[in-house]
């Protein structure tokens, strides 16, 4: 591993700006100073924040980990998207009250690598709290590549208009009560391709017992290489990661 790849950065950044992509979906966009922007510069869009919200009460900050949409060094911008669920999460609270100069510590790890590895199809499965990446991920591939995308989002007016130059056949369920399940799972059991296993790859972001459910599934009853899958849980229904959430990866 390599000095910029090892490199974590924490710093305090200023909100420019905030607006509501769908009824379900905040943007809020911060300002870079020069040294941020010196540090932004080895920082992929798509990857992972740390984003350190204060207590009131003084102790040490409560954290929780989202993607950052974009980075624009041309702009001196970083775009971070909230899933909007009023006041029932820290992060969800937050994004809602926040304004024009406000602040809030975000830290990350340097890092250039790609999101994905470089194949000729994708399966890219993933609820709102994916959606940031997913798009970041789309956003990067070249042409001439297949991508099956199986995105959840709460109603018909939060799906957005993602873009690629990849060959993208797009699929959007619906949810509007997440916290009480998610039919991801028995949508992905349907899915079916020709040759599945020769260069493909499959990306998977969602709710901790969907994403287990769902590697298992690819896992056992498909066989499928584990080197060519990632999956990582973003939240977990009644649990704040706050709290301890196991998060899964590879």
């Amino acid at each position: 591993m390599n000095e910029i790849e090892s490199k974590k950065i924490r710093s305090l950044f200023i909100v420019k700006s905030k607006r509501y992509l769908s009824p379900h979906l905040i943007r809020i966009v911060f300002e870079m100073n020069e040294e941020q922007l010196v540090w932004l510069s080895n920082v992929r869009s798509g990857s992972n924040n740390k984003l350190f919200f204060s207590s009131p009460s003084g102790e040490k900050p409560q954290i929780r980990t989202y993607t950052n949409r974009k980075i624009d060094l041309m702009a001196k911008e970083l775009s971070i998207d909230f899933v909007h669920h009023g006041e029932a999460g820290l992060a969800s609270a937050w994004a809602t009250h926040a304004k024009a100069g406000d602040h809030l510590e975000i830290g990350m790890k340097q890092s250039l690598r790609p999101l994905v590895p470089l194949t000729d199809r994708y399966l890219l499965i993933g609820d709102a709290t994916a959606l940031p990446v997913i798009s970041a991920i789309l956003e990067e591939l070249p042409a001439n590549t297949e991508v099956k995308a199986l995105i959840e989002v709460a109603t018909v007016e939060d799906e957005l208009e993602l873009y690629t130059d990849a060959d993208l056949d797009l699929k959007w369920i619906h949810n509007l009560h997440p916290e009480m399940g998610s039919d991801l799972v028995a949508q992905v059991k349907t899915l079916r391709f020709e040759n599945e296993h020769l260069n493909s790859y499959i990306y998977l972001a969602a709710e901790y017992t969907t994403v287990k459910n769902l590697r298992t599934y690819f896992r056992v009853d498909r066989e499928w290489n584990p080197k060519d899958m990632y999956a990582c849980s973003y939240w977990r229904i009644g649990v704040s990661e706050g709290d301890g959430l196991d998060r899964l990866n590879p």
